[in-house]
């Protein structure tokens, strides 16, 4: 049996999970876990012409809220800044841009549960 898994554990999991599941429906990934001035952006996907930021949510449990409920107005505020501040450092300004989250539900030793895929999330 495995241990319980620690939060940045947890993250890198729910980041590779996620990254395979969109590299699987076609989603080709730029960048992970990219730090910028302005915040991280978990994932950099592009699908056809557009530029994805995933934000991907790991979640054990929901005690702190659901996982989306976690995307607010300043956590969307933040990922913009640090998107368009990574294209515009990348060189990928203009461009079309999206804002997706993956939620990946994971069970107390760190497996997949399910996962959910929304798109436009911002």
């Amino acid at each position: 049996m495995n241990p319980p898994v620690d939060r940045t554990a947890r993250g890198r999991t729910g980041e590779q999970i996620a990254a395979s599941f969109l590299s699987e429906r076609g989603y080709r990934v730029l960048a992970r876990n990219q730090r910028t001035p302005l915040g991280e952006l978990d994932l950099v996907c592009r699908e056809s012409a557009q530029v994805v930021i995933v934000e991907v949510k790991a979640r054990c449990n929901e005690a702190y809220g659901t996982a989306l409920e976690a995307i607010g107005p300043r956590k969307a505020g933040r990922l913009r800044a640090a998107a368009l501040w990574w294209l515009a450092d990348q060189g990928l300004l203009p461009c079309a841009i999206r804002f997706d989250a993956v939620v990946v539900d994971l069970d107390g030793y760190g497996l997949p549960r399910s996962l959910h895929h929304v798109r436009d999330v911002l």
